[in-house]
Order: C-alpha cells, then sequence, then structure tokens
C-alpha cells in the first residue's frame, strides 16, 4: 500500500528543502516529493506532518548493541588505568558474561533506542564469547521487531582462546549464508583489534570472508595497544599490518583510527575501506581524538558511528565538531561540508550493504524517513539544514514524532508501532538483573 507524508517540511542533506510539501512512498522506496498539496492516491496511508520537519533516516556505521545492558551496572572494583584496562576491568567481563536471552534483550532495547533517534540503518559489531552461535539471529529477532535495517557481525579474536575464535569464525560464515536479506539484514565478518589478532587467526579470517564475499568491521588503533603490538610484534604499524592480510578492501569498516601515523593516514587515502569515527566514547575512555579533519582532507573515508555510546548520530555529529575544535584550538575545524561528508558517507555504506541508495528524497530511494517534532524558531532552508539539526538536538531535544524504515510506519506520535514498550523494558530489566549477577 502506497503510503503519503504531507504537510511537512521537507528536507534532505544533499540541499532539497521545500517549505511545506509531501513525499509518497510505494513500495518501499520514494515514489515522489516535492513541494504543495500531495497527489491523490487511490487507498494510500496518509500521515499529516502539521508542518514539522521531514528528513531522511540516519545510519549509525558502528554500535554496539551488546553494551545495552551495562546501564548502571555496579563494578567496585573499577578502577582503570588504561584502555585495555577499561575492557578488561568492564568490557571483557559484560561480553563473557551475556548468555542469548540477554543477547537478545541488549538488541531490542538497543534497536528502539536507535529508532528513538531517527536511525533507521545500524552496523552493529558484536560478542559474547561463552554464547557464539546464534547469537547473530538473536540480534535479527530483536532488530525484526523494531523494524529496522541491520549489518551484522561477531567479532572473532584470539583472547579465548582457538575454540572460540573458530567459533566467532563460524558463526560469521552461518549468519552471511543463511540469514542475510537484501534490503534489510547484511554481513561483515567481524574482528576485534589487531593487538588481540594472531597472523593464524587473520588468515583464516581472510579465507573464509572471501568465501562468502563479506568486507570486514575492525576495530583500529583505538588505543595506543593497537600500534605499540603491532610495531613490537610485527615491526608495522597497524593499518599497516592490516593491509598486508588484504582488509583495506571495500565496504570494510575501520573503527576509531585515532593513533595512526602520517604513511598510514596516506596508506588509508589510497585503499577503499572506510575510518568510521566515534567520539563520545573514545573521550569517555580517554584515548585521544582522530585526525578527522586531516583525513578528510587526504581523501579518506570517514563515517560516524556510537560505539554503544548510545544511540544519537544528530548528537554525534555535534561532539565530532566540538571535540575537533577543542583537539586543534581552531573553531573552524570541522565545518559543515565536512561534517556532510561523514552522513553522506554513511549513506553510501547503507547502500553498499543493503542494495539501495539511502539519504536523498528523491524517487527510487530508501523510504527510511523521519518526521521530526521540532518547529524551527529561526528559519530554515537547504543551506542551515544540518545546524537546526545540530542544535535543535541541544535547545529543543530532538524528537522523531514518526519513522518510516523501508516504507513501513514504525513509529506515529511518538508511538512505538506493534510493540509493547513497557513490557520491553521490564524484560530487559530481568535479564539486566541475570547478567550482572553472572559478573
Amino acid at each position: 500500500m502506497a503510503l503519503i507524508i504531507e504537510r511537512a517540511r521537507v528536507a534532505d542533506l544533499f540541499g532539497q528543502y521545500h517549505e511545506m510539501g509531501h513525499v509518497l512512498v510505494e513500495g518501499g522506496r520514494i515514489a515522489a516529493a516535492g513541494p504543495g498539496q500531495a497527489p491523490e492516491v487511490a487507498g494510500a496511508e496518509r500521515i499529516d506532518a502539521g508542518g514539522r520537519l521531514l528528513t531522511p533516516g540516519f545510519i549509525n556505521a558502528h554500535a554496539h548493541l551488546y553494551s545495552t545492558l551495562a546501564r548502571g551496572v555496579p563494578l567496585p572494583r573499577f578502577s582503570p588505568h588504561s584502555f585495555r584496562e577499561i575492557l578488561e576491568q568492564l568490557w571483557w567481563k559484560l561480553d563473557r558474561a551475556l548468555d542469548l536471552d540477554a543477547v537478545y534483550h541488549s538488541a531490542v532495547v538497543g534497536a528502539v533506542g536507535h529508532l528513538r533517534s531517527g536511525v533507521t540503518a545500524l552496523f552493529d559489531h558484536h560478542a559474547s564469547p561463552t554464547a557464539i552461535m546464534g547469537s547473530l539471529s538473536q540480534i535479527k529477532r530483536a532488530v525484526a521487531t523494531v523494524g529496522l535495517r541491520a549489518d551484522l557481525c561477531y567479532e572473532v579474536t584470539d583472547r579465548g582462546g582457538r575454540a572460540e575464535r573458530d567459533a566467532g569464525i563460524a558463526e560469521n560464515m552461518r549468519f552471511a549464508r543463511e540469514e542475510r536479506e537484501e534490503g534489510h539484514f547484511a554481513a561483515h565478518m567481524g574482528l576485534h583489534a589487531s593487538f588481540t589478532l594472531s597472523d593464524e587467526t587473520l588468515n583464516r579470517a581472510v579465507q573464509a570472508a572471501g568465501e562468502v564475499g563479506l568486507p570486514f568491521h575492525v576495530h583500529l588503533a583505538e588505543g595506543k595497544e593497537d600500534p605499540l603490538d603491532a610495531l613490537h610484534k610485527h615491526g608495522v604499524r597497524t593499518a599497516e599490518r592490516l593491509d598486508q592480510f588484504g582488509i583495506l578492501t571495500e565496504g570494510t569498516l575501520l573503527i576509531h583510527g585515532i593513533h595512526l601515523s602520517g604513511a598510514e593516514l596516506a596508506l588509508l587515502a589510497e585503499r577503499p575501506a572506510s575510518v568510521i569515527h566515534n567520539p563520545r566514547s573514545n573521550m569517555n575512555n580517554a584515548v585521544g581524538a582522530a585526525q578527522v579533519e586531516a583525513m578528510c582532507n587526504r581523501g579518506v573515508r570517514v563515517g560516524i558511528g556510537t560505539d554503544g555510546f548510545g544511540c544519537d548520530i544528530v548528537g554525534e555529529l555535534l561532539v565530532a565538531r566540538l571535540l575537533t575544535h577543542h583537539a586543534t584550538g581552531d573553531p573552524t575545524t570541522l565545518d559543515d561540508s565536512a561534517l556532510l561528508s561523514l552522513v553522506r558517507h554513511n549513506y553510501a555504506l547503507a547502500e553498499g550493504a543493503f542494495g539501495v541508495p539511502f539519504g536523498k528524497l528523491t524517487p527510487g530511494c530508501a523510504a527510511d524517513l523521519v518526521v521530526w517534532d521540532y518547529d524551527p524558531p529561526t528559519p530554515l532552508d537547504a543551506g542551515n539544514l544540518l545546524s537546526h539539526l545540530l542544535f535543535g538536538s541541544i535547545s529543543e531535544g530532538l524528537q522523531p514524532w514518526a519513522v518510516i524504515v523501508a516504507g513501513a510506519v514504525r513509529l506515529r506520535e511518538g508511538r512505538i508501532l506493534g510493540l509493547d514498550e513497557t513490557e520491553v523494558l521490564a524484560a530487559a530489566r530481568d535479564a539486566a538483573g541475570r547478567l550482572w549477577g553472572r559478573l
């Protein structure tokens, strides 16, 4: 059935803006968008936006849905002095305590958070070492319940021994072969980071990924541990080591990229892999600030994610700018054109994963749309849409009023459809209590 959203401020981050317009959706894609009154379409569902702002949905290029149930977790002996100690004292304890039930509840609450942040597609990086097989199916089931699109992977690492490593590779392969769904669920080969991956493991993962045509989703030089380990054990920097194994390919997601040399930036500019910036997580972990401005200037492909530190890509964009200002001492860095390049690259990554163009309100593009409950206090046009989104998020608390994913209405008038959110949260609290008891 066709869907019409009318009486909306229609805008995208590629320059389209109509002060009062409409969008027609058919078959999960945009059929028409423009100014003025919507056409009459027999049998179409109609949503009156009441003058609210309509934009394409956002993409989260790096999520950790498994971290959702960590909120408020008691950690009496949490006193890290390095990034590795943060992993050892929190995240590597938490992921090992996850069972398949906790994986599901973490994912469904995380998916709800993304929907309520105007994110319609995400790239998730998962780890649950004592519940590996079937874990990606649990995440898929949770995400499908909420109605989002997702690209999933399992984190391969040597930290749990060969059996867990082999199970991680097998779970990536199983999901890629059995559960990908064109337009809705895609896959990567997940890797943790160079400093927890031996040459043997990288060879095995690369060979397996090649059998099913998977790119890679891997943390890159997040903390100093990664480049120091690569230099000490292998005599090269982190990105150089991954390149030796052919990992810096089209579609590969390199997460963080903080501790990179000039030579590594030059290498990444020559390769089609993408660096994904996660500024709020980086600040929280005190690992430094990625050289985003330098990457963009050199031609490195850069997108943006949250690293499990919430779901809000609009807020992440604002923090990316503020962190760059703070780190460089230059208030002109990461201007609108640079921030827009991050957003647009996320859309390109989503197109590569799901096989449909994203981000533009033009015929043929994905009907992933957000109607924001936002009435601008100053003039809004194509040139200042990004500023309205960034500062509306901190001044008015920008919230979706309606969200459409692949042409299906998933949230309307602030209420998630087909899901009892109260029951979801109650079940998650119970699952979190059991999870915390296993830490």
